[in-house]
């Protein structure tokens, strides 16, 4: 029951290609080679598009859109994060489908593009967002997290006053790149009463790919400052645990669904950034709270920051010596 849920919160997102389909069909005797695609208020159109080219880049990018909800259907993550992910994807394509609409169907009745009134219709173009809503309602979400005994990896001794690793996603990467691209198209061709609409839409999908393609590729750094993750494609930091903090450093087989999913997780007294499942490097603080990053070679990266955790906490008491675990 729950699995028919979840591929038809991401059949919603085959009604706005629908739309934009039946509308053109319907309209296409009457429509004219140029439609209205920009307003300034909500009075005649300030700017037109070519009509095929206009319908032909609205059914690709929220026919995209159809496939990566399927995808998000068929992958196995958690399900507010898929929840989350679908309800983002209806409310774009919803506002791509809506805008479509509102140019073709003010062109046809004012007879040209140049005599379109945009009128009572922006509050189409501004209610297609509530689109959001339907996937999130109907898809199934489970706010419990499993309890998961990770296998805890052995710490080998180590001198090693710095480390550093990276992990990579694929899957991340090729999302971040739809993202920046979808925001380039939707602020060229989404029409809008006012340019703001579409910078906020764009913004908001730019601010995704950039966190999105942080997360793609992970650069992860152990020395005296402590444990530091960024972002190795566009540098962004996305955490940082000073040395004077960390209570205790083990390398766990990182299993995601026991951090909330994959990606950035958080959970009461838990953070996590995890790519993938394997082994990662697992931190907790003298607050008592958890710090976990999927990272290749985890074990060497737990064991220099271990070494260093024990060697700061050797010169606070004033006493010399190695690393003690």
């Amino acid at each position: 029951m729950d699995r028919a849920r979840v591929w038809l919160a991401a059949l919603v997102l085959a009604l706005p290609p629908s739309v934009i389909a039946a509308t053109w069909v319907a309209l296409a005797p009457r429509l004219p080679a140029s439609i209205a695609t920009h307003w300034s208020d909500t009075g005649v159109a300030d700017g037109i598009s070519a009509t095929v080219p206009t319908a032909v880049t609205l059914l690709s990018i929220t026919g995209a859109m159809l496939v990566a909800g399927l995808v998000l259907a068929a992958v196995r993550l958690s399900s507010r994060t898929r929840a989350t992910l679908l309800s983002l994807l209806a409310a774009v394509s919803g506002m791509l489908a809506a805008a479509w609409v509102v140019s073709a169907v003010t062109t046809v009745e004012a007879g040209s593009a140049q005599e379109a009134v945009l009128g009572p219709w922006l509050a189409l173009l501004l209610g297609a967002v509530l689109l959001l809503l339907v996937p999130w309602l109907i898809h199934p979400r489970d706010d419990r997290v499993p309890h998961l005994d990770e296998p805890v990896l052995p710490l080998a001794p180590t001198d090693e006053r710095s480390w550093r690793g990276e992990a990579r996603s694929t899957p991340f990467l090729l999302l971040g790149i739809v993202l920046a691209v979808s925001s380039v198209l939707v602020a060229a061709v989404l029409p809008v009463a006012g340019p703001w609409l579409s910078i906020l839409v764009a913004g908001v999908l730019l601010a995704g790919a950039a966190i999105t393609l942080a997360l793609a590729r992970i650069r992860v750094t152990v020395d005296a400052e402590g444990l530091r993750v960024r972002g190795a494609l566009l540098m962004l930091p996305l955490r940082t645990i000073p040395l004077e903090r960390i209570r205790v450093v083990e390398a766990h087989e990182i299993e995601p669904l026991g951090w909330g999913g994959w990606g950035y997780r958080g959970l009461p007294g838990h953070l996590a950034i995890v790519l993938r499942r394997g082994p990662g490097i697992v931190v907790t603080t003298r607050e008592g709270s958890r710090f976990a990053v999927t990272v290749d070679d985890a074990q060497q990266g737990a064991s220099t920051l271990a070494g260093l955790v024990a060697r700061a906490r050797d010169a606070e008491r004033g006493v010399g010596g190695g690393a003690q675990r």
